[in-house]
Order: C-alpha cells, then structure tokens, then sequence
C-alpha cells in the first residue's frame, strides 16, 4: 500500500466485513495504532512502509495473544501465527509478578533486577524451542510452529511389576511392540484348554496424563519425539505463566498442581542432561559428585552460555519453593556409563533434596539400565511407534502449517488444499509399505513429507527413497535448497573450504563405509578419529586437518545425519543412513569382491541389498550374479542365493524383471527341498521364494495339492505301552525342567501344572478298538495365506452366502465386545478376516505360509465354499476338514508310526516347533518330517482343525462325532502341535480339544471325496 490513508482504509473494509473476535480484537488494536500516528506525506513511502509493518505486527501481537489465551486441548492445532516472541511491551502477567514476589522475599541481594532475568529466561526458552527448523522446501526459509505441528503421541505405562529384573524394561517393550504391530494377543498359547492369558493393558495414554506423576521417566527410541514433549511442555508453560492462562494447566495434567498452587503455574527448567555430563567432567570433582548443588550450578552455567545472566540464586529459589518442572532431556547421552549412572543418583538425590517440584527425565530404551535407573518415586512411561492415526494427524498439521505459511488464499481455499494434500501423501504412504515403515517417528515422517513435497510421488525403492531423505538432510540452513552452483557451504572462518550437497554426501558415505567396516559395537566415532577420517579425505590439501577440523565443528549442518551425540563422540542418526551411505559408497568405487565376501554376515546384509538397489540397472544384474555365486558348502550358497533372491525381489518392481529370475527361482525349488540345508536356512529360503512368487502346484494357487491315503483297519490313540513311553518321556522333561526353571514357586508350579496335564491327555488317547476307515485324499499342504485370500475376495465373508451353515452365521453376526461369558481366547477382534491377517508373521504378508488365527467355523465354510466354486473345482468334488481318525491315519499309516516319518524323535530338521524359528514356515520347508506318502508338515507349524467334535475313546464315527458343530459350547479336536509347542506335543496320538470359536495358532488341511 502507497500510504496511510489507504492502509487505514483497507483495515477498516476488512474490520467491517469480519466476524471472528480474535481478528476484529487485532484489527482494532491495527486501526488504533495507524489513526494515532501522524499522517506521512505522500512522497514518504519509507515511512509508509514502516507503518504497515506496525500495523502487521499489532495484528500478529493481537492474534497471537487471543490465540494464546484460548483454551486448546493438547495435539489440536490453532491457526495463525504464534509469533517469535513471548513478551511483547511492558508485561502486565500476575503470574510472572507472583513469581518476582517469591524473590523478593527469599533473596538476600535486592538490587538484582530478578524480572528482567525471569522475562529474558522466558523469553529464550520460547524463541528457541516454540519452533521446528524445517529444511528442504523450496527455496525459502520454513520455520514451523512447534504447536501447530504437535500431535499427542502414544505412551504407555508399564506396570511396575512387568519391569522386574535384568532387562525387564527391554522386554516388555518388546513385547508391547509386538503386541501393537501383530494384534496378537497370545504369543504362547495355553496346552490345555488353549484360551488366551489376560495381559495388562495395552491402551495408550496422553501426554497429559503422563504428566499427572510428580516424577516420571519417558524412554523411547530415538526420533520417537520425546525431546519435543519436553519442549511442548516448556513452551505451553511459558506461554501460561506470561500470558495468565492458568486454566490451560488442566490440558497439561496439571490438575493437582493447579489445585495445590492455587492455579499458579510452574516454572519450566529445560536442560539437555549431557550438559550435565559434560559439566561433571570439566568442573566436578569426584569428591562431590552427587550433591544436589551440582545440577543447579550445571543449570545455571548452561543458561549464562547464552549470554543471560541470571542471579546466581535464580534456579535455587524456584526449586526451593516447589516452583519449578524439571524438563531433563537425553539421559542416554551422557558421555559414559558411569557417568549415566551418577547423573541418575544426582537426579534422584535432586528430586528428595525438592519433593514439591515436577520432573521429567527422557532417555532412549537401551540406556535406561541397571545402575543408571533413577528409580525411587519415578514412574516409567514408553513411547510407541506412531499408530496411523496419529501419522495422518501429524501429516495433516504438517500439511495446513505448510499452506498457511507458502500460499496466499481464503482460510477455506487453504484448508481445501491442505486436506487434498494431506490425503493424497497418506495415499502414497499406504501405497508403499517400505517408506511407511520408515516413517514411524515424526523425524523421518517430516522428512517422508518434505520428500513428497518437492516430487510429488515417494520412491518405490529403499535406495531411491534413502537418497531423498539423505538430500532433504544435507541441505543447509533453513530451507535453502542445494541446486547445482548455488549452494556452497563455508566453515568456520575458512573461506577456502566450499562444498556443495555432492561432495558432502561422498565424505558422509565415506565416513560410513569406514565405521560400519568396524562392526556393531562401533557405531560411535570420538572426534579425533572422526577428523582424522575427513583429514584423510582431504589429504591433496596442505590445510587438510584445519580443513577437517572446520567440517567437524560445522557438524551441526548435518542435522538429521551424523550427530554428536555425546561431547565430541558422533554416531548416524538412524543405522539405515549408515548402511545407505556405506552401501552408495561401495556402488560408487566399485568395491564389490569386499562387501560380497560378507554375504553370511547380518551386520552387511542391507548393505549389500541397498547397493544393489542403488547400482544401475545392467551393474545390479551383474552384482546379484557376482553374489549368487558365492559359498561353497549347501548352507554357504543357500544364503547367498537367498540374499540375492530377496533383492532381486524388492528391485524387479522398479527395475523390470531382469534375467536371473527363473534361474534364481528353480534354485530356491532345489534348495528348499534339500535336507542338508537348515531349517532355519530353508525356512528364509521359502519366505523369499513366496516375494519371487511360489510357483509349486496347490501352494498359492487352487485345487490344492492332494495326495491318495489308502483305506485300512485303523486303530486310533495309543496302545498301554505307547503310552508309558510317553509318560516316561514326560517325566524326563519335568525332571529337567524343574532343574533349568527358576526357584521361584510361579515358575514350578507352572512346569508341574503342564505334566499333569499331559499325564492327563495320554491317559485319555489310549484306544484298543479298531475302526474300517474307508480311503481318502488329503491335502499335501495345508491351506495358505495365498488360497485363503481367494476365498475371501469372492464375498467369502458374506453372511448371505450359502457356505455359511446356522451356526456360522451366528458366529459371524456375534459382537465378540457385548456378548458376555466369552473367554479371552473367543473374542475376535475382526470377522473379515482371518484374526492375524494383516501382520507381517502370520498374515497375507507370507502367502505360502498356512492360514492361522481361524475359527472353525470358518475353515468349514472354506470347504463349502470351494466344493461349490467352480473356477478351481471343475469336478464338483466335495471338500470338508478331515475327520480326527483320517488326519491320524495319515500321519502314522497302517504301519502305525509314532511319527509321520518314522520312530526317531522329532527335531528341527523334521518340524517347526519350540519356538525354533519363531513363526509359521511357508509349507513344504520340512521334507524329511513329510509322511511316506508326501504330505507335508502334518506335526508342528500350526495346530490343525478337524471336523470331529471331541468325544471319549473307543472312536465311534457314527457316534454323532463327524456331524457339523451346533453350538460354540461344543468341544473340536485339533491335532498336529504348532510352531512354539513343546516336544511332548509333537505327537501323532495326541489330541486336543477346543471351542470352535477359539482363536489360536489354528489352521487347517482339507480332504476331498
């Protein structure tokens, strides 16, 4: 605007047309500012300007205190501007002068001006946390409300109980982590009645609520967001204690401090703890370490390195009167361990030595052990993974944060663009499941966002979408893209020093390659070896170790890579950058016999997968046939042609299909089928084999694969003399259990339990009648994840539809959530799918491995639905479960084997049980445990259904035992054992009994007549 006259002009046109009380407080207090100054002549456009610029920043005062004093729940974004300052003119807040009244009466030095020391304190720790520096958009600086791009993230609350003993925290992360990923809520079925144990609660928590403990510990894994919870909470505190907004404290958790301080809120004191652990280091001496003292002079001399000046006694007195919220961030870098654990008693004396203050301590999982547990009162609480829920809030604040700061429009024009945008990156986010998985902690997620930002599409491979995020991260400062001849970084008063995004990216992947050469235990560098490294680098350079020396001090560009995260002690971020620069490197130089030789190595298996990806399309190929040909013995070539196939895997997606497929393919066939290999080999083998596409007949596809059992006089169970052996076998496993269990009487009592109730079982499986049981055709395998699916995206679970018999529909129509008297293990969380679908162990992620976590009820309807189905049943044949007799007469034939392969005890060559491989295997991985016959994993991998209800020996087929299940209170059979069964299991007599509505580790096999 050229003048006054018309700025006037056009705040008074919009302050008539505008109905929201914030802007009309703004734009009055605007109005008032420009009516009061004196008029500028025409000419005087300088003056002009510098009116607007009052006028706006009255309006941006205004509307950031209105927004300020609104009462906004924790993780709701409010519009606008916050601002960069949290003063503004003379500070009229009752808190802050009820807060300079505690000086004045405690101190023993009044000329000291303790208001200006509060409001510069204040004022500090809101400019520099209330925002997050965002780099990589555009070309213009893009610096974002730390509020508006807030999102409550999960917490958890362990019970105290659960954290017992040496590692216990570890574990039960471990195990919640599993638990959220899988929905699995039995990881170790019951033997006896086969119904899930209650396990504590899994529901999350809100930040508020966490912070309704006096004193509590968040521990989490880096980049999960727990340094931003502390400083979300020092920046709500500050705006409250300035602004008087002491109602808000409710929003934070805070009740009881509003209740016992009279609404008055506490003071924030934020210190990253490897300040702490620094400062023992260069002024402690030992003699004095733990003395409460020590923290309040570390507080003290991090804030005055500001250049604040703070009283000496100005954290003392807060604490003393109770006032003050402790927010201690990263104990997990402290330097040493055993400084770690002084600076955890020195908290823990701190918090005894000022019981009325609040105080909240972060630290990554892994450090948060043992001697450097603060233990005392201090609650623990985890934070999670971000659910979807929580990544499309993030992407949608994110999304409307960007808009309102890059674009110009209506409010409902911006929040138009900003839902289109932000439903389209999660599109693109669900569309690639690699780049999801990455993008779990709101780092990575931000840097996921930036990456689809400036392309438009995310990549499809690992490599791609690595380069991206590591070029986000490179670029310099706030927001200046690193374009080819703009961008050149200088270091610290080095003008000769100039690098650009490329030769920073090939110093980084060099530093990588060297550390990731030194193996797991070295994933952190101290700065003498980290600037002899880059010395090295610049070695044609008279002035290489200045020059090194400069890169090194100037670290802090590469926010998001390499960090120092101890005092001069450096590390990668995320070990995926690593392993993408080391691998880029090799790529890049050629290297390959050296990381090739490392085939059998997990320490080098990404590399190696991420060089390939990275390499162009005619070297990859050569690349993965140089791998392919590596080892020597069976198990030596198995695991690097698996290695290869899994690359070649991920990369025909994006590179085409290249032509070492059907090579690679026909020797996984071979492989997979050869005793020789292990288990465990075999089993990896047969899950790549599923990515390549599994082309055995009746594995992924449909009929199934079927195999003739001839009939005969069959008797069922066990003889006496079985039996004893059983027993005796039993009695051995007791004995060695109790001698390998713990001494506590849980633990034995448990062991006793399981032996009586075996006792009990092969008292109930001893038969002497014989039955003529007619011949039948069984299938090879059981039905997969692949046959499963077809089944399902034929309308399989359409209640309407005629494979659902009565008592089915029932069961699919029930609300497992109202309806009482349900047991733990019949409650389903989904009726659409098999229970564990969509996990990566169980679910339609592994094809060829056998469908579990079905009722019986629905491996019936299976049966029916493919006896009808005549695209893969042109025969009309009929389709069921076996019966309890025909499933045991496959396994142990007229010779009556005590096993399916013979007398030999089973191991882990012959079936997948006790937890040897820690899931389902795809089927056929166990040939030497097949029947002489071929059909395949009758003993371990999952339990099976049988279409038999569970009745008393001698076996009466026409009993009523065959005919289909009325009722949920009936009792099936199942037989077989499963993955994580015991050995006394693992028998061909042995049979079980279950509700057919149970949800279990349960698959099934069919049988055609």
């Amino acid at each position: 605007m050229s003048n006054q006259h018309e700025q006037l002009a056009a705040l008074r046109h919009l302050r008539a047309t505008t109905t929201d009380p914030t802007q009309c407080a703004a734009l009055d207090a605007a109005i008032q500012i420009l009516e009061s100054a004196p008029t500028p002549p025409a000419s005087a456009t300088q003056a002009a300007t510098e009116s607007q610029q009052v006028a706006q920043a009255a309006m941006h005062s205004h509307a950031r205190q209105a927004t300020v004093s609104a009462s906004a729940p924790t993780g709701v974004v409010n519009q606008g501007d916050i601002g960069r300052n949290l003063f503004t003119g003379t500070v009229q807040s009752n808190n802050i002068a009820e807060v300079i009244n505690i000086y004045k009466q405690t101190t023993t030095t009044p000329d000291v001006d303790y208001g200006k020391a509060l409001q510069q304190y204040l004022e500090y720790l809101y400019i520099q946390n209330s925002r997050i520096d965002l780099r990589g958009i555009d070309d213009r600086p893009m610096d974002m409300p730390l509020r508006e791009l807030y999102v409550s993230l999960s917490l958890h609350e362990p019970p105290p109980g659960e954290l017992r003993g040496r590692g216990g925290l570890r574990r039960w992360i471990a195990a919640l982590a599993d638990r959220l990923t899988t929905n699995d809520p039995s990881p170790a079925p019951t033997a006896s009645a086969f119904t899930l144990p209650e396990s504590p609660s899994m529901e999350p928590v809100d930040w508020s609520q966490v912070l309704r403990h006096p004193q509590v510990v968040v521990v989490g894994a880096p980049g999960s967001g727990k340094t931003t919870l502390l400083h979300y909470t020092a920046v709500r505190l500050a705006e409250i204690l300035a602004h008087d907004t002491n109602q808000q404290l409710a929003s934070l958790g805070l009740d009881d401090w509003y209740r016992d301080w009279q609404g008055r809120p506490p003071i924030p004191i934020l210190l990253p703890l490897r300040e702490l652990g620094t400062y023992l280091q260069r002024h402690v001496s030992r003699q004095r370490l733990i003395h409460p003292r020590i923290l309040l002079e570390c507080i003290l001399h991090y804030y005055n390195g500001f250049d604040l000046n703070l009283p000496t006694d100005f954290f003392q007195r807060l604490c003393k009167a109770g006032r003050a919220m402790l927010l201690l961030d990263g104990l997990d870098e402290v330097p040493r361990s055993d400084d770690r654990i002084l600076v955890s008693a020195m908290v823990r004396e701190f918090a005894m030595r000022y019981p009325a203050c609040r105080y909240v301590v972060t630290s990554r999982t892994a450090a948060y052990e043992g001697d450097a547990r603060i233990g005392a009162s201090f609650r623990i609480c985890t934070v999670a993974e971000m659910r979807p829920q929580q990544q499309q809030q993030f992407i949608l604040n994110w999304s409307r944060s960007l808009h309102r700061l890059m674009y110009q429009g209506s409010a409902a024009a911006l929040e138009r663009d900003t839902k289109r945008y932000a439903r389209e990156l999660w599109h693109a986010l669900h569309l690639n499941p690699r780049v999801r998985a990455l993008a779990t902690n709101p780092l990575l997620l931000t840097v996921v966002a930036v990456i689809y930002y400036n392309n438009y599409v995310l990549p499809e491979d690992r490599a791609s979408l690595y380069e991206e995020c590591v070029e986000v991260l490179l670029r310099g400062g706030r927001g200046k893209a690193d374009r080819a001849g703009q961008e050149r970084m200088h270091y610290t008063g080095n003008s000769n020093v100039r690098m650009g995004l490329s030769p920073r990216r090939e110093l980084l992947a060099s530093i990588a390659y060297t550390m990731h050469q030194r193996g797991a235990g070295a994933l952190v560098i101290d700065r003498n070896d980290l600037t002899a490294l880059i010395a090295q680098h610049f070695q044609s350079r008279p002035d290489a170790a200045a020059l090194a020396d400069a890169f090194v001090t100037e670290l802090p560009v590469h926010l998001g890579l390499i960090d120092e995260r101890e005092p001069d002690r450096f590390r990668f971020s995320h070990l995926q950058f690593q392993e993408f620069l080391a691998a880029r490197h090799i790529a890049e130089t050629d290297r390959w016999d050296e990381v090739l030789a490392r085939y059998d190595d997990p320490w080098w298996r990404e590399v190696i997968l991420l060089c390939a990806g990275h390499l162009s399309q005619e070297r990859c190929w050569r690349f993965l046939r140089e791998l392919m040909r590596q080892g020597i013995g069976g198990d030596e070539r198995a695991q690097a042609l698996e290695l290869a196939a899994a690359a070649l895997a991920e990369l025909e997606r994006f590179k085409g299909q290249g032509p070492l497929r059907d090579e690679v393919v026909q020797q996984l066939l071979q492989m997979l089928a050869a005793p020789s290999i292990a288990a465990t080999t075999r089993a990896t083998l047969g899950q790549t084999l599923a990515r390549l596409g599994d082309p055995r007949p009746g594995v992924c596809g449909l009929p199934p694969a079927m195999v003739r059992i001839d009939g005969a006089y069959v008797r069922l169970g066990s003889t006496p003399s079985e039996t004893l052996y059983l027993e005796r076998h039993a009695k051995q496993y007791l004995r060695g259990a109790m001698a390998t269990s713990t001494h506590d009487a849980t633990s034995r009592s448990t062991v006793k339990r399981l032996y009586q109730l075996i006792l009990h079982g092969l008292q109930h499986q001893i038969n002497e009648h014989a039955i003529a049981l007619p011949g039948f055709t069984i299938g090879c395998y059981m039905i997969t994840n692949a046959q499963y699916a077809l089944f399902m995206e034929d309308n399989g679970y359409d209640a309407t539809q005629p494979w659902w018999d009565a008592a089915g529909r029932a069961w699919l129509q029930r609300d497992d959530r109202t309806t009482p008297g349900l047991k733990a293990g019949q409650c389903r969380h989904t009726k659409q799918s098999p229970e564990w679908w969509r996990t990566e162990r169980f679910g339609v992620h592994q094809p060829n491995q056998p469908v579990v976590g079905i009722a019986w009820y629905e491996a019936m309807a299976f049966c029916r639905w493919l006896t009808q189905q005549r695209t893969y049943n042109r025969e009309g044949v009929r389709y069921t479960l076996p019966s309890e007799a025909e499933w045991e007469h496959t396994a142990r034939g007229a010779a009556r084997r005590l096993y399916p392969w013979g007398s030999q005890e089973p191991d882990t060559r012959r079936c997948n049980f006790a937890n040897h491989i820690g899931g389902t295997t795809p089927v056929g991985c166990f040939p030497t445990g097949a029947t002489p016959e071929g059909v395949q994993d009758v003993l371990g991998n999952a339990w099976e259904w049988t279409r038999s209800s569970y009745r008393p020996y001698p076996y009466d087929p026409d009993d009523g035992r065959e005919q289909p299940v009325r009722s949920t209170d009936s009792l099936v059979t199942i037989r077989g054992g499963g993955w994580n069964s015991h050995l006394l299991y693992i028998s061909s007599t042995l049979r079980m009994s279950i509700p057919p509505d149970a949800v279990n580790y349960i698959g099934f096999r069919v049988v055609r007549f």
